[in-house]
């Protein structure tokens, strides 16, 4: 993060990145990210870890967001933690942290985030404070932002890049779209989780989800041209195989 801390270097497409920081942030380490290469081919699928828990989209930044299909939504239900992204280029930690935050039970005891969230004991604390949690933690992890890439050079922190991070989580039974930048400054419920059998789950399996996945490809047919296809990038977090 500059010294004005207004932006920090963005984090890279990459699994083992991931890992790195959402490990830092507290995520059990029974836990990681792995690519996902498609999200309609079974044979592609048979060799990710299930059940996939988060699904984080990297994606070329659109003009205009794909319209959202009429769903069975509930409007008075209880919505997961939002927070706005005020940070340049942090939008693949604000996915990470909207993952972390809402799942708190895959987070460690006494690990960063665990301490923050405990420390903020209402979502307007949580909203409100998270900038100066970003802060701290970047400051702490200094290296690990510097050295984050798995595979590409890092851009300087005010470098202006054209892709956008954002993440998908299941709560209370919805499906909700996370985006620290959204335009109405609060979470998207994408609809109801469909379940197989009567109860829900305790871990959906995101990858599993038809509206997620419509929700996907609407975004890959949203762009301006075939190429911008080429830059997009799933990954999925789940319980690691043994």
């Amino acid at each position: 993060m500059n010294k004005e801390f207004t932006a920090v270097i963005p984090l890279e497409s990459n699994p083992d990145v991931f890992d790195k920081f959402a490990y830092n942030l507290g995520l059990l380490k029974s836990y990681s990210f792995n690519d996902i290469f498609s999200i309609d081919d079974p044979s592609l699928l048979d060799f990710l870890p299930r059940p996939m828990v988060a699904i984080v989209l990297l994606f070329p930044i659109q003009k205009v967001k794909p319209a959202l299909p009429s769903t069975e939504t509930s409007s008075n239900a209880k919505q997961p933690i939002w927070l706005k992204q005020n940070f340049q280029n942090a939008c693949g930690l604000y996915a990470l942290l909207h993952i972390l935050i809402n799942n708190q039970h895959l987070l460690q005891n006494g690990s960063p985030l665990t301490q923050y969230i405990e420390a903020n004991d209402t979502t307007s604390k949580k909203q409100k404070n998270i900038d100066q949690f970003i802060i701290n933690f970047t400051n702490q992890f200094t290296n690990d932002f510097n050295n984050n890439s798995g595979e590409t050079i890092n851009p300087n922190p005010t470098d202006i890049i054209d892709l956008h991070f954002i993440s998908f989580i299941s709560y209370n039974n919805e499906l909700w779209e996370m985006d620290g930048r959204s335009q109405d400054s609060k979470p998207l419920s994408i609809g109801k989780v469909e379940t197989k059998n009567s109860t829900v789950q305790e871990e959906i399996d995101l990858i599993d989800q038809p509206l997620i996945l419509q929700r996907i490809k609407s975004y890959m047919n949203n762009v301006e041209s075939e190429n911008d296809k080429l830059n997009f990038s799933l990954l999925g977090l789940s319980r690691s195989w043994d």
